[in-house]
């Protein structure tokens, strides 16, 4: 914490010892000196915008004398808050894996707040003979527990880009804009560290390939007397290629990912794990647009929202000793439609699965659905309310089940 702390203010410090703040700060790019052409990156390439992300309208451009590299500062204050009916542990986002089922499920109303989604961040542009190194540095407080969290670290030069962004495994730009700050149930949200290297075809087909890294999911927990731990050693491979019409886009993803696990002796056993994701949107009209997402795979569980951190990349078999893959599936699908220049909304559908052996105790995940209604509101320039009624069920292997519904609200403002 203390080491992101003093790195930051040490990259600030040297941005202001170099850079002269022009007159008007809040201007776009296209009322710099410059022309905004020559800090535009390659237009071919797909620009990765999840819904909420701060609008290229906003921030402070700082410009350096000669005009060969830009320093924007941007920002947003985000206030969110819930109201449960029922007890559920995990308040972040609606997880449906975490809804209690049986015993566990009390109606316990609860309500609670929070600033943890507030971001700041900082993009560079440096024009280097004909190309322009794009470095951007986003963070936020939704850590665990509140902590300072890095979001977005990476540079881009070109077709190349390396750091930490979205997975090529995801596709936020096929997310519905949702208060639920993780997207329907069963969506990818996953942001990696990777190395990565992106082309576009003379027919317009996009395409990208990268070196990953994302964590094996493992649950330890169970498994405090076998000394088992978990090791990446073989880099995820991943890849996808998207194809825009005028009826909208549509992407296909694929990963393939290795778990190892090494025992009390030092031994490691790999386990190979492969995934496919197809999504996209449909364009009825200006104002209506269809979103979806499916996506099934083996050993790759953690890079689906609602089971990452939970586990269930492998599972441990105590008849054989043992580990097998689990085979995880999940998708969604949204209608979203403009009601007004200043009001929009959506409503979205998902579902996640996971595989069951006989092994496992009755009360395991087996499946869940969710059902949400967002609206947004647009107070102001850089300023919208969004309010969503989220409503899920969880299933276990035994047929019990537990359903809870949330209320939850956010505000915020991008500068």
């Amino acid at each position: 914490m203390n080491k992101t702390i003093l790195i930051f203010s040490f990259v600030l410090f040297n941005c202001f010892l170099s850079f002269s703040q022009e007159k008007d700060t809040v201007k776009t790019l296209t009322s710099l000196n410059k022309s905004a052409a020559q800090f535009e990156r390659d237009t071919l390439l797909k620009q990765e915008n999840s819904p909420l992300d701060i609008g290229d309208d906003r921030g402070i451009y700082i410009l350096t004398k000669d005009g060969q590299m830009q320093l924007r500062i941007l920002g947003s204050v985000r206030f969110s808050l819930l109201y449960d009916l029922k007890d559920i542990p995990v308040k972040k986002t609606f997880n449906t894996y975490y809804i209690p089922v049986g015993e566990d499920s009390k109606n316990i109303p609860n309500y609670y707040g929070s600033l943890n989604q507030t971001r700041i961040g900082f993009e560079i542009n440096r024009q280097v003979g004909k190309d322009v190194v794009f470095i951007r540095l986003e963070t936020d407080f939704n850590g665990q527990n509140g902590a300072f969290r890095i979001r977005h670290a990476y540079g881009e030069v070109g077709r190349f880009l390396v750091g930490q962004t979205w997975s090529l495994f995801s596709n936020v730009s096929s997310l519905p804009t949702m208060v639920n700050s993780k997207g329907p149930t069963g969506s990818v949200t996953l942001r990696t560290a990777q190395m990565r290297y992106s082309d576009t075809n003379r027919k317009g087909t996009r395409w990208a390939a990268a070196l990953e890294y994302s964590r094996p999911d493992l649950n330890l927990q169970q498994l405090d007397t076998t000394g088992f731990s978990v090791v990446q050693i073989i880099p995820d491979v991943t890849a996808r290629i998207e194809r825009e019409g005028i009826f909208g886009a549509v992407q296909l993803s694929v990963a393939f990912t290795t778990v190892s696990i090494r025992d009390q002796d030092n031994n490691v056993s790999n386990f190979g794990g492969y995934g496919g994701s197809l999504s996209g949107d449909l364009r009825i009209n200006e104002k209506n647009k269809i979103l979806y997402q499916l996506t099934y795979g083996k050993s790759i569980s953690h890079f689906i929202t609602n089971f990452a951190g939970t586990g269930n990349d492998v599972i441990y078999n105590p008849n054989t000793g043992e580990f097998d893959p689990v085979d995880s599936f999940g998708g969604f699908l949204a209608y979203g439609f403009t009601m007004t220049k200043k009001i929009k909304a959506n409503a979205s559908i998902g579902y996640a699965n996971l595989s069951n052996e006989d092994y496992q105790p009755g009360n395991s995940y087996r499946n869940s659905f969710s059902g949400a209604l967002d609206c947004f509101w647009q107070i102001a320039p850089g300023a919208r309310l969004g309010v969503e009624y989220i409503y899920g069920t969880r299933w276990n292997k035994d047929s019990s089940s537990g359903s809870a519904g949330r209320l939850q609200a956010l505000f915020y403002y991008d500068f």
